[in-house]
């Protein structure tokens, strides 16, 4: 997984410093041992800040995994989500998005806390669902039947490559099996 990119860094900073100040009228009036209702609201939507942080947090992508028949993203907290090679249809570099969670959003679960994450609808592209950490270092891995993967693995180059070396072996194997070839006759697997 890639680092935080500067702007999800600031994003996150930023909500988390606005959780920390709406705590504070808080803090005042138990430390002048006031009792006022109206302190309630800033309170209330600091556990609001307080609780998407976490939600975000737990969500964020941690690893990519490429195993010999699926794509396995990990998070910080939430089940893995795992995508079988056979629904991949591709996967290459997605540089040109490097800008469009940022400016070009017209819906999106999370565009810069702890990373990109949920479905996002971008106004050149369509659809596309974000577990991605670095706009630097975007890659999109298309799907039969579903919205496309945006990651930011640390090494897109080096995932995109693997990735689609996996693909074009899984292919190979499936047709060698549907036609009844003995495993010698394929052709020989690199290491990944």
């Amino acid at each position: 997984m890639a680092p935080l990119d500067s702007y999800a860094l600031r994003m996150t900073t930023g909500l988390a410093y606005l959780g920390g100040l709406l705590m504070l009228p808080l803090l005042f009036a138990y430390l002048a041992n006031l009792r006022w209702d109206g302190l309630l609201i800033p309170v209330a939507l600091a556990v609001a800040v307080a609780g998407f942080l976490l939600l975000t947090y737990s969500a964020q992508p941690r690893l990519y995994e490429l195993t010999a028949d699926e794509l396995i993203v990990r998070r910080r907290f939430w089940r893995a989500l795992r995508v079988p090679l056979n629904l991949v249809t591709g996967a290459s570099l997605a540089t040109a998005l490097s800008d469009v969670p940022v400016r070009q959003v017209r819906f999106a679960f999370n565009a810069g806390i702890f990373g990109y994450q949920g479905p996002f609808r971008l106004a050149p592209y369509g659809e596309v669902f974000f577990l991605a950490t670095n706009r630097a270092r975007l890659v999109a891995v298309a799907r039969y039947g579903r919205t496309s993967l945006i990651l930011s693995p640390d090494g897109p180059r080096a995932f995109v490559e693997a990735l689609n070396e996996r693909r074009t072996q899984r292919a190979i194997e499936r047709l060698g099996h549907d036609q009844g070839l003995p495993s010698d006759a394929l052709p020989p697997s690199r290491p990944a």
